[in-house]
């Protein structure tokens, strides 16, 4: 664990929210099929840009441009084994930031090796939940510059200039597909406007979380949830963020 905290306030989460929605980063998503209607709304509520070309002839031209990119391992398909590699050189050659969601990586040798690909470029993201993060904390090890984004009850943040954790959040979170999937394009969004990596990501957590902590008083159950989940998010303000976070 590195030895520097971070703090993280209302006004900061609030700062950084701002950035999106002033400057509207669009954030490439090569994402799984499961997830790509939920992750691309959050992305609007949210205040950034939602792009998702996968055809890896198009996927370098598409994603050049964008603030970010989200490489997700969901539903690998043979076009999506060829893109990776191609959305890895675009982060590299145009000094992107990059965020890998490594879904079940420790199910498949394909996405092992994928996500080792991807550990090898410099001041990645890493979004995974406990047994993901453990089955790659082998190669994690062998890169230093990587921020790790361990999502779970408490979320833990660490990264080369220190770690966080936070706290917010719902259990309806983990009963509607795709929502782990949405957090990952989030933490992108705000990496694509903020050059501390810890901080973009916690900024990100702590604002989806809460929007998570409003949908569930507003909601019935799983499926109400995930539509107030995204009016929560798309409504959340500085005054819903400094009564959450004290």
């Amino acid at each position: 664990m590195n030895a520097l905290q971070h703090s993280l306030d209302a006004a900061t989460v609030a700062g950084v929210i701002a950035r999106v929605a002033e400057r509207r980063p669009r954030i490439h998503c090569l994402t799984n099929t499961v997830a790509q209607n939920i992750t691309a709304n959050m992305l609007l509520a949210f205040g950034a840009v939602p792009s998702m070309a996968s055809h890896p002839d198009e996927v370098a031209a598409v994603a050049a441009g964008a603030g970010a990119i989200l490489i997700n391992l969901g539903t690998l398909s043979l076009e999506g084994e060829r893109a990776v590699p191609r959305l890895l050189e675009v982060a590299r050659e145009h000094r992107k930031p990059l965020v890998l969601d490594p879904v079940f990586v420790e199910l498949s040798p394909l996405r092992m090796r994928l996500a080792e690909e991807a550990l090898r470029l410099p001041g990645i993201v890493v979004r995974g939940n406990a047994a993901e993060m453990q089955a790659l904390e082998p190669r994690l090890a062998l890169a230093p510059s990587a921020t790790r984004v361990t999502t779970g009850r408490i979320d833990r943040i660490e990264g080369p200039g220190g770690w966080m954790d936070i706290a917010h959040g719902d259990p309806l979170m983990t009963k509607v597909t795709g929502l782990g999937c949405a957090s990952s394009a989030l933490v992108a969004a705000c990496c694509a406007v903020e050059d501390d990596l810890v901080l973009a990501a916690g900024a990100a957590l702590t604002a989806y979380g809460i929007a998570g902590e409003i949908a569930a008083e507003r909601s019935a159950g799983p499926g109400s949830f995930a539509m107030h989940l995204v009016d929560s998010l798309a409504g959340l303000g500085d005054v819903a963020l400094r009564a959450r976070m004290g």
